[in-house]
């Protein structure tokens, strides 16, 4: 399967599972994802860090995902940027789990391995596309 497509299955993935986190959100059911005391979805979405300017960070995750699928059809050289900047916001919540709430949310974590392999896969696809020109040269 080439880069694109691998993108656009994590785009995917990452639009089910931030709508996932989004009904979460504004549902306030976390049963499925409060397993025990480290891994507890509703402290870390009760957290201040569940919210950005307003908006909810799993709202944003969808937007998020949802632009990089738009911008895979429309231009690679784009989708490194904004993986980047995803996962670097991503990692704010994580951060906040590991040294704030003491607390993780598994579909949380998911979306940021998700975030990570994109921004991995897009800079392995400019590394092979900067390869093929040199070769052509």
């Amino acid at each position: 399967m080439d880069k694109k497509k691998w993108i656009i299955v994590l785009c995917i993935l990452g639009v089910v599972v931030a709508s996932y986190l989004s009904y979460m959100y504004y549902s306030g059911e976390h049963q499925i994802c409060d397993i025990n005391e480290t891994f507890n979805c509703t402290t870390v979405h009760e957290s201040d860090y569940a919210v950005f300017a307003g908006v909810p960070v799993a709202l944003l995750g969808v937007i998020g995902y949802l632009l990089i699928l738009g911008v895979v059809f429309y231009d690679m050289r784009y989708v490194t940027w904004i993986s980047f900047a995803g996962m670097l916001f991503s990692l704010r919540l994580t951060y906040a789990e590991v040294f704030v709430i003491y607390k993780f949310c598994i579909f949380c974590l998911i979306s940021q391995a998700i975030i990570i392999a994109i921004w991995l896969v897009s800079i392995r696809w400019k590394k092979v596309k900067r390869y093929l020109k040199k070769s052509r040269s």
